[in-house]
């Protein structure tokens, strides 16, 4: 049959009957085998033992096995069998899907190991008609009575043993990047970019030496004279002093300096403010080679002590 569908009603001439393979075929194409939690598994069919006799107990709690629905609703206690006298062994406590005809039923089992010198856990069987997780392991120590709670391993939480209930789904997160990736190469030059375009564009600016210079190069560059230092350096030496403007204390207020070779102005410094002698102001103006064209122009503030003495130039 190429068709299957499921499930409907039945109807007048037109009867629909289904197995509970059926159903159980159903839920498991989306939910995987294990245990039923719906945050935290806590105590869900956990196995512990009281440490003063030869059984353990399973929590209450739920499970799924092959689509099949599993409830525990209390404690459950389990017999081990007497130990060896002189070797160890190694039980599982197990949660069995049974699906043939004589049992048909998901039951708790304890899986009882092999003794030996050095044991092992025995292992699952898992074929057509038996599933069996793991819940638990414990070692059943030679020549006892009791079992110990330190000897108890839960296996709960081992996705090859137990786990817990899943969806059996997995979204097409590879197409979903693929489809992602594309999209953001089409629009990167449009003001949006990939990490990794950022991550080489930052790596090809950094790399060009034409757009960045290196610390040695700035600090030559910084080294190097500005125009205007190189004219005063030269002209420092070949300079006069005019000094005009006299007040009443014998202070020139205007001081010049000017060129020897044409007597154009280089700089003139100007007191001013306050009281002479104790002018508040000084403005000093520096002029281009033709004696004219302005440059710069400075203006300190003058500061005295108590005695009148200048003490600060600003």
């Amino acid at each position: 049959m190429a068709e299957r569908y499921l499930f409907f009603n039945s109807a007048p001439g037109d009867i629909r009957k289904y197995q509970a393979n059926d159903f159980a075929t159903y839920f498991s194409t989306f939910m995987t085998s294990g245990i039923v939690t719906t945050s935290t598994l806590g105590d869900l069919l956990r196995v512990r033992c009281e440490g003063d006799d030869l059984r353990t107990y399973v929590c209450a709690g739920s499970a799924i096995l092959g689509g099949h629905f599993y409830q525990n609703t209390s404690d459950l206690y389990l017999e081990h069998a007497i130990p060896e006298a002189t070797m160890d062994r190694i039980d599982r406590i197990v949660l069995r899907l049974d699906k043939r005809n004589q049992s048909r039923f998901i039951k708790l089992f304890v899986k009882q190991g092999t003794a030996a010198a050095n044991p092992f856990a025995p292992v699952l069987q898992r074929d057509e008609f038996i599933y069996e997780v793991s819940l638990a392991r414990i070692l059943v120590r030679a020549n006892t009575s009791t079992l110990r709670t330190v000897d108890l391993l839960d296996e709960r939480l081992d996705e090859l043993l137990c786990g817990i209930v899943q969806l059996n789904m997995k979204l097409p997160t590879s197409q979903f990047q693929e489809q992602w990736d594309a999209f953001m190469a089409e629009v990167q030059d449009d003001g949006f970019a990939t990490p990794s375009y950022v991550d080489n564009a930052i790596v090809s600016h950094s790399a060009n030496d034409v757009l960045h210079i290196t610390a040695q190069e700035r600090s030559s560059w910084n080294a190097k004279e500005t125009p205007f230092g190189a004219q005063l350096k030269v002209e420092h030496d070949s300079f006069k002093t005019v000094k005009t403007s006299k007040d009443s204390n014998g202070i020139y207020t205007t001081i010049e300096h000017r060129r020897n070779s044409d007597n154009t102005l280089i700089r003139r410094s100007v007191l001013s403010g306050g009281t002479s002698p104790a002018y508040t102001t000084r403005t000093v103006t520096f002029y281009g080679v033709d004696g004219v064209t302005l440059l710069r122009t400075d203006v300190y503030t003058l500061t005295y002590d108590s005695d009148g003495e200048l003490v600060s130039e600003v």
